[in-house]
């Protein structure tokens, strides 16, 4: 019996999606090895008189930002590194608001175009301005060195490439289930083994996430106390969801598990 066509396009999405997995890998350990010129580039200032130079890298909502600020005519040619993170935002009271000025883009006179499959985009924006918007929510900036500005960044890329091999791990077995029912007799102990790794590991996932901000994530708030600010809660909806679908697949996996059992205690009574 031939399986289903939904079953090979599920498996072979799988494997492409696994390939992937394993160049986002690779690449993240290449941008690993090569951060600290990546994300604190050591810039020539000669011939500059004033300049302003950022680079930013986001991850997992934490931010780094280098600023390199350059005016020889004040006598200003400084470094400065910094940590802030969108899991740490904070409620301005509105008379301590800030505003930004923000203008209104032309959709009908702007134009964007597109090179290699809309990977590379060049846009001509046209705006007219609108007026200041208040900003109620500050992500502060914490100044750090640049010994410390590198070692968090490099612990980002870390828990990045923890997440992909993650991921590798999940879908390497829940590909091997999902391979397993292409064949006839698909009810078997093998792959009710591979259904509850996946079960397990998507319930693992929220406490290790847990871990990771509790115990390992830079947490360099904690003794800072912002005046006129309530801090805004973060919020567990995507942990408590991968929870909940990983009870899901548990249950599945153990009425799969059952299904096998009692097709053993049929053939055996035959």
């Amino acid at each position: 019996m031939k399986s289903p066509i939904s079953v090979k396009i599920l498996v072979w999405s799988c494997n492409l999606t696994l390939v992937i997995l394993a160049l986002i890998f690779l690449l993240g350990l290449y941008y690993y090895t090569k951060m600290p010129s990546l994300i604190a580039p050591g810039i020539d200032s000669e011939g500059i008189d004033k300049s302003n130079y950022r680079v930013s890298q986001n991850f997992f909502g934490d931010n780094y930002l280098y600023e390199r600020v350059i005016d020889k005519e004040n006598g200003i040619d400084e470094e400065n590194y910094y940590f802030a993170s969108l899991r740490n935002l904070y409620n301005v009271s509105l008379s301590d608001s800030l505003a930004i000025y923000a203008n209104k883009i032309d959709r009908e006179q702007s134009t964007t175009e597109s090179k290699y499959f809309g990977l590379f985009q060049r846009r001509a924006i046209v705006t007219e301005p609108v007026g200041e918007v208040p900003v109620r929510y500050a992500g502060p900036a914490v100044s750090v060195e640049k010994e410390a500005f590198i070692f968090y960044a490099r612990s980002g890329i870390v828990s990045k490439l923890f997440l992909v091999l993650y991921v590798t791990v999940f879908l390497w077995f829940l590909r091997k289930f999902i391979a397993g029912l292409r064949t006839p007799g698909f009810f078997t102990r093998k792959n009710a083994y591979y259904l509850k790794i996946t079960a397990w590991m998507a319930i693992i996932a929220p406490f290790l996430i847990w871990t990771w901000n509790s115990f390992i994530r830079p947490d360099l708030f904690a003794d800072l106390q912002f005046t006129r600010a309530s801090e805004v809660s973060s919020g567990l909806a995507q942990p408590l969801l991968m929870l909940l679908f990983g009870l899901v697949l548990l249950a599945i996996a153990w009425s799969f598990d059952q299904g096998v059992k009692l097709q053993k205690e049929h053939e055996l009574t035959i």
